[in-house]
């Protein structure tokens, strides 16, 4: 559900993306174009969950939508326009007995997947904003649960290509 105000609060224009599933949108942006990106989650197969990223125009209207991930459970909490007018979504992967991992895709402007990383260990690992770096690179914050309520903040470097140096 995205909803456009004035500078006052009152309301311009809503729109509601989405189907029959679960849809929740977690994270909007205005693009360059005077559009919003949105990321969140819709509901896929079975239990699980894919990411779900929609642009949209000015007037909150559809241009296209994309989902990514696999069989798991996969959310999108945090979407950032890039300088080179594409994408970059964080989230999280997994939650099938194996824990969860940072869950990183690029894509170019139309969406399109330019790659994908999964970042963290044994733990269960989630991210929960994601903001290009003035050397293009990226940086990550979130979260790493060591057991039942037992968990530190997150925060993770990568370049250009969503890679962590040692």
């Amino acid at each position: 559900y995205l909803i456009k105000t004035d500078e006052n609060g009152v309301e311009e224009w809503n729109k509601s993306f989405g189907g029959t599933e679960i849809d929740n949108g977690f994270s909007v942006q205005q693009t360059t174009d005077g559009g919003y990106i949105l990321c969140g989650l819709t509901g896929g197969t079975g239990n699980y969950t894919d990411v779900y990223l929609i642009k949209t125009d000015e007037n909150g209207v559809e241009e296209w939508d994309k989902t990514f991930g696999g069989t798991e459970i996969d959310n999108g909490f945090s979407v950032q326009q890039t300088t080179d007018g594409g994408y970059i979504l964080c989230g999280f992967t997994g939650g099938t007995g194996n824990g969860t991992d940072v869950y990183l895709v690029k894509t170019d402007n139309s969406g399109n997947e330019q790659w994908t990383k999964t970042i963290g260990g044994t733990n269960e690992e989630r991210g929960y904003h994601v903001q290009q770096t003035t050397d293009g690179g990226y940086i990550i914050t979130g979260s790493t649960n060591l057991g039942f309520l037992v968990g530190d903040v997150y925060l993770i470097k990568t370049d250009e290509n969503g890679d962590v140096n040692p």
